[in-house]
């Protein structure tokens, strides 16, 4: 929870977030914020958003032509399956299964 720093000499409050270190400013009455000041964190530069972008459209690309390659191959695939399915249907003599009988 907040933990008091400072009592101003009129209604409000100062508290300190031990969590974030935001600063509030609360009134003493109602209980409301007055002020909030959330201290500035340490973010990216500009050039390291942009290699940060760059990589990461990188990957999505990559992850894109993949996906692709994947479908492609599947439909090949897919084909390969149901040929050698018919070639064996063919050959079996036994009648195929009829769906009324699996119940």
């Amino acid at each position: 929870m907040a933990e008091q720093e400072t009592a101003d000499s009129g209604d409000n409050i100062e508290l300190s977030c031990p969590c974030c270190r935001t600063k509030l400013v609360v009134d003493r009455d109602s209980g409301e914020i007055l002020f909030e000041e959330r201290p500035k964190r340490s973010g990216f530069t500009w050039d390291q958003a942009l290699e940060a972008r760059e990589s990461k459209q990188q990957e999505a690309e990559k992850m894109f032509a993949q996906g692709m390659d994947r479908q492609r191959n599947e439909d090949d695939i897919l084909e390969k399956k149901f040929k050698e399915a018919l070639k064996r249907a063919d050959k079996s003599d036994d009648p195929p299964p009829r769906i009324f009988d699996l119940d």
